[in-house]
């Protein structure tokens, strides 16, 4: 920190507790960390990455994946399921929870009479000589500890002096990420928060207005919401060495005829506050089958902005098996294996 600065914060009595320095998650996919972060140095930690896409493109897997790469960099991982769709097993195929065959070392020991061989765990790769779904079906994940995962959803409960219970709102729920970031970032370095999804918070205006009462305040209570958790969030992701991933959703607006009818939710504060915005979409011919079952999906994922120095408008394309990892490969080579179809 520059001594100037620091003189004048003790002078004005604003001393800060600790520096935090500027961490990147390096996924070992050149692509991928163009769409988002930095080709070559990775994803950052302490910033903001809004991901959105149509229902069942694949937005909640490529942000475990995501997750399990930074919990194996040593990040804590915070998940507010708002949705309630997180599945323990969907996030070991994803490597969110120890594999049961490797036992969370990512290899498996496979003794044939006195000889002991060492596979890679066969999520990750497995027997060459088997079909891809056979290894799929054989293991799970890559291998993680549940200890560095904390899940949030939302609950029935009273708060406060109030004696009735009710559905926990989305305030409820953000302070308590908030405190839990605060509390995490006193045992790890790093961290990454997912909130899937924006659209999925419920405001405390919108819980009181109820089905019968709503209307335009109601209506425009999670824009009003965003603005203020994001003006927070952006200043302690930076502290807390948080990557926070805003899981959205896309909606079609039948009104829009000369402009893009899809959006997101959640006002205009998230596509200003994420550092990086991007959008998934399944490819041409989108499943993957394999003897005739279909046995995953796959599509693009390409940014709309990047403030962390990558390129906009890069694409990287990606393979989710639905037994199994999240592939990513050049967009390219996606495209002439469609082709090639």
């Amino acid at each position: 920190m520059n001594s100037d600065l620091q003189k004048i914060r003790k002078s004005l009595k604003h001393l800060s507790t600790e520096w935090t320095p500027s961490l990147w998650l390096d996924t070992g996919v050149p692509d991928l960390n163009q769409v988002l972060g930095h080709r070559d140095r990775g994803i950052p930690y302490g910033r903001i990455i809004e991901i959105s896409g149509r229902n069942s493109e694949g937005k909640t897997a490529i942000s475990m994946s995501l997750a399990a790469a930074a919990q194996q960099d040593g990040a804590a991982i915070i998940w507010e399921d708002l949705e309630t769709s997180f599945d323990s097993e969907w996030a070991i195929m994803r490597g969110l929870a120890a594999c049961p065959r490797c036992k969370g070392t990512g290899h498996i020991q496979i003794v044939c009479g006195s000889s002991k061989t060492a596979l890679g765990c066969v999520a990750c790769g497995g027997n060459p000589k088997k079909t891809i779904v056979e290894k799929l079906q054989e293991g799970r994940g890559s291998g993680m500890d549940e200890n560095k995962l904390t899940v949030i959803q939302p609950y029935v409960g009273t708060f406060g002096e109030e004696k009735e219970s009710r559905l926990t709102s989305a305030q409820e729920l953000c302070a308590e990420t908030e405190a839990l970031m605060g509390a995490m970032h006193k045992k790890f370095d790093r961290m990454v928060v997912v909130l899937d999804s924006v659209a999925s918070l419920l405001t405390e205006t919108e819980a009181s207005a109820g089905l019968e009462n709503a209307g335009l305040p109601s209506n425009m209570a999670l824009p009003v919401f965003m603005g203020k958790l994001l003006r927070r969030w952006v200043g302690l992701a930076q502290a807390y060495n948080a990557m926070i991933i805003m899981v959205n959703q896309l909606r079609q607006n039948p009104m829009a005829r000369f402009s893009d009818p899809w959006y997101c939710p959640g006002g205009n504060a998230l596509p200003f506050y994420s550092h990086v915005r991007a959008r998934v979409y399944r490819a041409k011919g989108g499943r993957m089958r394999d003897h005739g079952k279909v046995c995953g999906i796959q599509g693009i994922l390409q940014n709309t902005k990047n403030k962390t120095g990558g390129l906009e408008w890069s694409k990287v394309a990606y393979k989710i098996w639905f037994n199994g990892p999240v592939e990513f490969l050049p967009a390219a080579d996606l495209v002439k294996s469609e082709e090639g179809e």
